[in-house]
């Protein structure tokens, strides 16, 4: 059986997770102060109002949603539009996406702004205190301080725009329960999401644009001239 992937598919992954590295190492190096004072003065405590009593099966539930789900509807947009639409629709997804994580990138280094579970009243940060061995992991991977503007909710977005024909809902659908986790998990504010989402749909008009400027200029044939002899 063939793969759905092929050498150029894994380069372009590749480039895709090295970008998003290198962004994630943004808000890392950043120097600013946290802005998280003022995305508490924007939207209050909100977020506390929509969390509800963590419990055992909602946090299994939102944490195999944030870490698994999320990354197998990405990859399998890239999949899915490769099959369906051919490696040109593919590459236009693969576009939009580096277009988001680099918008974001400067965002997480001049803006950054914690996660909602260790500063508002009310809402437990579930992902970095209740969840055994993740949360080592998270703690050391995660430097809680990038909420703004969620990558979750712009990728996540990205590939529900993206999604061929007879997946729309099913992406959208998937993609809202994502968002729902980063809130449960004590990681986002409301504006990260709707930024970020934002963030997503202005890449994707965007696209077409950017791709039309990447694509190397075919040279022109030269004029003939046609003389009677």
């Amino acid at each position: 059986m063939r793969s759905p992937l092929d050498l150029r598919d894994v380069c372009y992954i590749a480039m895709v997770l090295v970008v998003s590295s290198i962004v994630g190492m943004a808000s890392e190096q950043s120097p600013y102060p946290l802005h998280t004072d003022h995305m508490y003065a924007l939207e209050g405590n909100v977020v506390a109002v929509l969390q509800p009593d963590p419990n055992l099966i909602l946090t299994t539930l939102f944490v195999i949603v944030y870490l698994l789900v999320y990354p197998t509807l990405l990859l399998a947009t890239y999949i899915s539009l490769k099959y369906h639409h051919g490696r040109t629709r593919a590459l236009d997804y693969v576009t939009t996406y580096t277009a988001v994580l680099l918008v974001s990138m400067p965002f997480f280094y001049f803006v950054p702004v914690g996660v909602t579970g260790y500063y508002l009243q009310g809402v437990e940060p579930v992902l970095y205190e209740s969840t055994g061995p993740i949360q080592t992991f998270m703690k050391n991977v995660d430097t809680l301080q990038k909420a703004f503007p969620s990558l979750h909710a712009g990728l996540a977005g990205t590939a529900a725009l993206y999604a061929p024909s007879g997946y729309r809902r099913l992406s959208w659908a998937v993609t809202g329960t994502i968002l729902a986790s980063t809130l449960y998990l004590g990681i986002h504010w409301l504006t990260d999401l709707v930024v970020g989402l934002a963030l997503a749909y202005g890449c994707y008009l965007a696209t077409p644009t950017i791709r039309a400027h990447l694509k190397p200029s075919e040279p022109q044939p030269e004029p003939v001239t046609v003389t009677d002899d």
